[in-house]
C-alpha cells in the first residue's frame, strides 16, 4: 500500500498538463514534476490522495530517449521552466497530443482537422517579458513550490536585450533599501526600448502581451488566414488586450466597424492610443457583460483570446444563440478550450444550432515549459 514516504520504482509513460510526468503503480496514476517521457526511475511519494498520488525523483535509473542535461544550470530549481530536461522536438510531440487528448475527452465524437504543431523560431532566447524578484541581495525567480529566490546572472529563455540589464535591475532594487519581497517586471516596449520597473499593489505591470514576438507574428497571421476572405459588417474581438488581434484585424477588413473588449485599463488606454482615424471601437468591459448586450449577427467575424481561465458559459451560451459566420478562438490551456468548445456544442444543440470545428493547430508559444497556445476555427454548420 502506498503511503507517504514510500520508495518505488516506475515508468514515466507521458507528460501531463501541468508538466508533470505520468506513470502508474498498482491502479494508482502517480504525477512526478522534472521527468521525461520513458523514464525509469525511483520516486518518493510525497503526497497521497484517494485517486492520485505526487512523487519526486529519488534516481534516474535509466532515462528516457529523449531526456537531456537543461540548457539552464538552475533549470531543475527554478520555479520558471519545468521542462528543460526534455529536448525540444519531444516537448512539441507531447503537448501535440495532450492538446488532441484533452479536446476528444471533453468532446466525444466531434471530428476536426487537427495540424501539426508549429515550432517557435527561438526555443532559447524568447520571452520579452518576465517578472524577477528581489529580496536580501538575491534577484531571480521563485524556487520550485517555494518563494526562495534562486539568484541568477541570466536566464537563458529571454531575450539577451533584456538580460543584459540584469545588473542594473540588481542595482535598482537594491537602491529600494527594502527587507520585502520586491517583484519586478522587465519588457521590451513596443518602440524596442528596455523598461522596468516595481509591480506593486497600486501598479500591477504593464498587463498582458504575447511573451514571445517571434512565434506571435505567425499565430496573428494564422488567425487573419483562418478567418478568411469575407466581407463582415463586424469584427469582434474579446479580450483585446492592447490590440495584438484588433489592428491586424482592422487592417485586413477595412470596411468591417472592428470591436475590441478589454477589461484592463491600461491595456484599453493604450490601445485607443494607436486607433486614430481606423474604424475601431474599443470597450472597457468585462466579457460576459459586454456579451449581454451585444448584438452579433450572421455576417459577423468573433475572435476571442481568454486568459488561461478560459471564457465562461454563459459567453459560449450568447455565441451560439446568436451565431456569428465564423469563430476564432485562441487559448492557452487546452482544458479551458475544451470545456468551453464543449458549453458552445451544448448550447447549441438545445438551442437548435449546430457548430462545426473545422480544424484546431497548436503553437510552440513557450518552449521549455509544459504551456502551449492552440487555435481553433468554429464555423456554423449549415
Amino acid at each position: 500500500m502506498l503511503s507517504r514516504g514510500s520508495q518505488i520504482n516506475v515508468t514515466i509513460e507521458k507528460m501531463a498538463i501541468g508538466g508533470a510526468g505520468i506513470a502508474r503503480h498498482e491502479g494508482m496514476v502517480l504525477f512526478i514534476p522534472l521527468a521525461a517521457p520513458a523514464d525509469e526511475l525511483t520516486v518518493e511519494i510525497t503526497l497521497k490522495k484517494k485517486n492520485f498520488a505526487e512523487a519526486k525523483i529519488v534516481k534516474i535509473l535509466k532515462p528516457g530517449p529523449s531526456r537531456r542535461t537543461p540548457p539552464c544550470p538552475v533549470a531543475l530549481v527554478c520555479g520558471g521552466c519545468n521542462w528543460q530536461q526534455i529536448t525540444e522536438e519531444e516537448q512539441r510531440s507531447q503537448k501535440q497530443q495532450l492538446v488532441l487528448e484533452t479536446i476528444q475527452k471533453f468532446n466525444r465524437g466531434v471530428e476536426f482537422e487537427y495540424l501539426p504543431i508549429k515550432a517557435s523560431p527561438r526555443s532559447l532566447r524568447y520571452r520579452n517579458r518576465i517578472q524577477p524578484k528581489f529580496k536580501n541581495g538575491n534577484f531571480g525567480f521563485f524556487a520550485r513550490n517555494s518563494h526562495a529566490i534562486v539568484d541568477i546572472k541570466d536566464c537563458p529563455i529571454t531575450e539577451e536585450d533584456l538580460t543584459a540589464k540584469f545588473p542594473e535591475v540588481r542595482a535598482f532594487a537594491e537602491q529600494k533599501r527594502s527587507q520585502d519581497l520586491l517583484k519586478l517586471e522587465m519588457y521590451i516596449a513596443e518602440e524596442g526600448d528596455i523598461r522596468y520597473g516595481l509591480i506593486t499593489d497600486d501598479d500591477d505591470g504593464v498587463g498582458f502581451s504575447q511573451v514571445n514576438r517571434f512565434q506571435n507574428e505567425d499565430l496573428v497571421a494564422t488567425a487573419l488566414e483562418w478567418a478568411g476572405d469575407y466581407s463582415y459588417k463586424n469584427v469582434f474581438d474579446l479580450y483585446a488586450g492592447s490590440g495584438n488581434f484588433t489592428f491586424p484585424l482592422a487592417a485586413k477588413y477595412s470596411i468591417a466597424t472592428i470591436h475590441g473588449v478589454e477589461l484592463n485599463p491600461k491595456l484599453v488606454e493604450r490601445a485607443k492610443s494607436r486607433i486614430g482615424n481606423k474604424p475601431i471601437k474599443y470597450f472597457l468591459s468585462d466579457v460576459e457583460n459586454y456579451m449581454k448586450k451585444a448584438v452579433i449577427g450572421r455576417e459577423d467575424l468573433v475572435v476571442l483570446d481568454p486568459p488561461r481561465a478560459g471564457a465562461s458559459e454563459e459567453i459560449m451560451k450568447k455565441l451560439a444563440q446568436t451565431p456569428p459566420r465564423k469563430i476564432i478562438y485562441i487559448s492557452c490551456h487546452p482544458v479551458s478550450l475544451a470545456r468551453d468548445l464543449n458549453w458552445l456544442f451544448a448550447w447549441a444543440q438545445k438551442l437548435g444550432k449546430s457548430f462545426k470545428l473545422s480544424r484546431v493547430q497548436t503553437f510552440e508559444m513557450f518552449p521549455q515549459t509544459d504551456h502551449v497556445e492552440t487555435i481553433a476555427e468554429l464555423v456554423v454548420d449549415s
